[in-house]
């Protein structure tokens, strides 16, 4: 899923110079390709949620079209003041993709683990964010370009 994610992002990226990738240091073997096609539209803001959540809002309120890609936990919880405050009070074309959650990341303890639908329960009554939770691969491509197309924040979960 995480491939067909990058895939779609790769191709709305070569067509659109405003879309721009950023990643809280994860993503390793999905997003090299993408950071070295698109040196000027990548952008690594490492272990940051807060910033790099106010960084993607600040980037869509100035025309660009941000893609924030981290594990759902620091997406949705570490982050969540600046998600709520800067992206979604502001309808800032911000979107969000969290990837993996529950226990795939057990090993790694609380920090890097949610319960299930967790990041639902807490972005489902955040203005002006809509969620998406596609379950294959062709969900996801076709969820990355439908919500290319709306100039609002979204949050997908792959």
């Amino acid at each position: 899923m995480r491939k067909a994610f990058i895939h779609t992002l790769t191709q709305l990226a070569r067509a659109d110079k405003r879309v721009i990738l950023i990643v809280g240091d994860v993503g390793f073997s999905y997003i090299e390709d993408f950071a070295a096609m698109f040196p000027d539209q990548f952008i690594n803001a490492g272990v940051t949620e807060q910033t790099f959540i106010g960084m993607a809002a600040g980037l869509a309120l100035s025309g660009w079209k941000p893609y924030v890609y981290s594990m759902v936990p620091f997406v949705t919880m570490r982050n969540f003041e600046a998600l709520r405050n800067d992206v979604c009070h502001n309808d800032a074309n911000v979107k969000v993709i969290g990837v993996r959650g529950q226990t795939h990341y057990g090993f790694y303890g609380f920090s890097h683990n949610i319960s299930d639908n967790e990041d639902v329960k807490i972005l489902s009554h955040l203005p002006n964010l809509t969620l998406h939770l596609p379950e294959t691969p062709e969900g996801v491509s076709r969820v990355v370009s439908e919500t290319y197309q709306v100039a609002h924040p979204a949050y997908i979960r792959i």
